[in-house]
């Protein structure tokens, strides 16, 4: 049982994995059972690999401190005769501590040093305390040669290793064990400066094909270290890569840190601009480091090296973007902007480039017009739709600039660049937001703003600019006929190609060839749906109980139909009593909004032919006008719909004299008012 719960002590964090991981916490729960030593060795362990800032670090090795006295408190009250196995474990388990906590520093930093030589001063306690014999002093062995090399010890180490090689002879030794005294031997090499003894030894275990050979994470560790002596930067990179394709995140975190403490401390630092023969796999390493130690400018400032000067497109763009975001937050988001369009056009046949103008904007937008205009913003999002049209960046600037131009209510402008999609945007209709939904939904609304022939022509001038795709020309067909006049030039040829469903029984309807449409409209369009078939019914009025009716019949929500909207339904559709009840209690709860209840009703009753509700329309008119200021153009308004309803409902000559009587009493200003009044007068 004491060789399975001491079998990772040996390697410390350089042999860190799943299964070493495992078997140290069996190490701690049956040497302690203490759940705070068990979590500050797992901190330990995270730290090592990833570092943290020093405010944090501080509260670390306080952490280690307490576990520290909590162990030897424990040792205080064993007898060793008493529980020897339990005071061997014990033992282990502070020296473990002790040298993992000088693995949160630099190989030959100050505090390196200092917190090794504090971890040999406890392995030698603890070697004076165990037997002679047995797996736990020979686990304590190879962590004492651990913190001699970490002390800068070279000859110490080695001599401890030879009385732990005396040690583990007198045990069954595993074989991670015998790898890790191997790989302790050539690190004690290196740090002897034997660097033809370190290399004829990593040869043995390495072979010719360092990259085939079946070695733990230790070992591969120790290699890095012999690289990073040689300063060949391109094979320490690939290294690193290696290292993560065969042990993991977790080791190649733990190997990016040895590199950057390595370089730190050789003087490989911010104050040095990348050579010729460097390698930006390793500026990254270092840029990393910086982050996760808190020192955020100076990982802004590797990352920044790393971008210019990586040929592997998406790597430079990744490096940019982390420098930019860096910046950003620094309150720099100028140079940001200025690193990411550098990057962009250093690689303009990626699309990861894209990415990087994308957030060149997204940091411009967010900066405000000191750092970019909008201006600014908007030619970096249209170079990234025209230098990268496929691909999503170029999709979401699109939408980017759709979005801007409704929030400034330039509808028209909105809708066409919905059109402005390339064709495999176009041809991704897998969500519920796709260009062809955005593109009816961006028309849709245009039209409500301005429901004129001109937007008409604008939408089928964009089409045919744009919309060469099969889903673009059917989106077309759709869109002119829910929003264009029948008289269309292109309706046509183009209500043939309608999508099956709604828009194509729409196009029956409209043509009077059907008295009801059954599918269900796409989202978004109610409202200019009821706006379209109302300016049908003002056409034909004849159609105004189908189209009531149908309108009626649409599925409402918090927003669609208004009450306004469906008191007109309600006449058109033969329910006059429900529309006159409904207009009556907005009246009495609303008197405010009198004049719009007023039109409506009238404007409702007078497409009809019918006498009576042309008497309707009159009586409405007239309420209307009694409620405005006489001689204001929209008691003028008024006035001349109440008078032409009278005429409607069967009385020429009441209309006649009433329009003379306004040409006498209160005549209009201006011509046209005038004429219609004269018209009005000699019907």
């Amino acid at each position: 049982m004491l060789l399975a719960t001491v079998g990772l002590a040996q390697t410390t964090s350089d042999a860190t994995n799943t299964n070493s991981a495992n078997r140290t916490s069996r190490l701690v729960d049956t040497s302690s059972g203490d759940s705070h030593v068990q979590s500050t060795r797992n901190d330990l362990i995270e730290v090592i690999a990833r570092p943290i800032p020093d405010d944090k670090l501080s509260l670390l090795l306080t952490n280690v401190g307490e576990a520290d006295g909590r162990l030897e408190a424990q040792l205080n009250e064993l007898q060793s005769s008493e529980s020897p196995r339990e005071v061997s474990l014990l033992w282990l388990s502070r020296v473990e501590l002790a040298v993992l906590k000088s693995e949160l520093f630099a190989e030959g930093s100050g505090d390196g040093v200092a917190s090794a030589a504090e971890a040999v001063k406890i392995a030698e306690a603890a070697l004076s305390a165990l037997p002679s014999g047995g797996i736990a002093r020979a686990e304590v062995l190879r962590l004492l040669a651990e913190a001699h090399l970490r002390q800068g010890d070279a000859r110490s180490a080695a001599a401890v290793l030879r009385e732990s090689a005396g040690a583990v002879a007198t045990t069954s030794e595993s074989s991670s064990s015998s790898e890790s005294v191997r790989a302790l031997r050539i690190r004690v090499a290196l740090s002897a400066g034997d660097m033809e003894t370190a290399n004829n030894m990593l040869d043995a275990v390495y072979g010719s094909d360092p990259t085939a050979a079946n070695v733990g994470v230790a070992m591969d560790l120790v290699r890095l270290r012999y690289l990073l002596t040689q300063k060949e930067e391109r094979a320490i990179a690939d290294w690193l890569e290696i290292i993560r394709k065969r042990h993991g995140v977790n080791a190649k975190d733990r190997a990016d840190t040895i590199v950057a403490q390595t370089r730190l401390q050789s003087g490989m630092d911010s104050a040095n601009p990348p050579g010729d023969g460097s390698d930006p796999r390793l500026w990254i390493a270092d840029a990393m480091y910086y982050l996760r130690r808190g020192q955020s400018m100076q990982a802004a400032l590797h990352f920044a090296k790393a971008a210019v000067s990586d040929d592997v497109a998406t790597r430079s763009v990744d490096s940019a973007m982390k420098a930019a975001a860096i910046l950003s937050r620094q309150s720099n988001a100028k140079a940001a902007i200025e690193l990411l369009r550098r990057i962009s056009q250093r690689h303009p046949n990626s699309t990861s480039s894209a990415d990087a103008l994308l957030q060149a904007a997204t940091i411009g937008q967010a900066a405000g017009p000191t750092v970019a205009s909008d201006a600014d913003v908007e030619a970096m999002l249209i170079q990234i739709t025209h230098q990268w049209p496929e691909s999503q960046s170029a999709f979401a600037a699109r939408r980017w600039r759709m979005a801007w131009a409704e929030r400034q209510s330039e509808w028209l402008e909105a809708a066409k660049i919905s059109v402005q999609f390339v064709d495999v945007h176009w041809a991704d209709e897998s969500s519920g937001d796709s260009v062809r939904t955005q593109a009816i939904r961006s028309w849709a609304n245009a039209w409500i703003h301005q429901p004129s022939p001109e937007v008409i022509a604008a939408m089928h001038q964009a089409f045919q600019e744009h919309g060469a795709t099969e889903t673009a020309r059917q989106t077309h067909a759709d869109l002119t006929v829910l929003l264009a006049e029948k008289s269309d030039a292109l309706w046509s040829e183009l209500q043939k190609e309608t999508s099956d469903g709604f828009f194509q029984q729409l196009a029956s309807f409209r043509q009077n060839q059907t008295d009801l449409i059954e599918a269900s409209p796409p989202a978004d369009v109610n409202d200019a749906l009821a706006m379209r078939l109302e300016l049908d019914v003002v056409q034909n009025p004849v159609r105004r109980v189908d189209v009531g009716r149908y309108l009626l019949s649409l599925p409402s929500d918090r927003e669609f139909p208004t009450d306004l909207q469906r008191a007109g339904w309600l006449i058109w559709a033969g329910q006059r009593d429900a529309a006159e009840t409904l207009i009556a209690t907005e009246l009495q709860q609303s008197p405010s909004g009198a004049d719009e209840w007023c039109r409506r009703a009238a404007t409702s009753y007078a497409v009809s032919q019918s006498k009576s509700d042309q008497k309707h329309a009159a009586r409405w008119w007239k309420r209307l006008a009694d409620g405005l200021p006489q001689g204001d153009p929209s008691w003028h308004s008024a006035m001349i719909g109440w008078i032409q309803a009278v005429a409607a409902s069967g009385d020429p000559d009441k209309a006649r004299a009433s329009a003379k009587m306004v040409l006498l009493t209160i005549p209009p200003t201006d011509r046209m008012t005038r004429d219609a009044y004269e018209r009005l007068s000699q019907q």
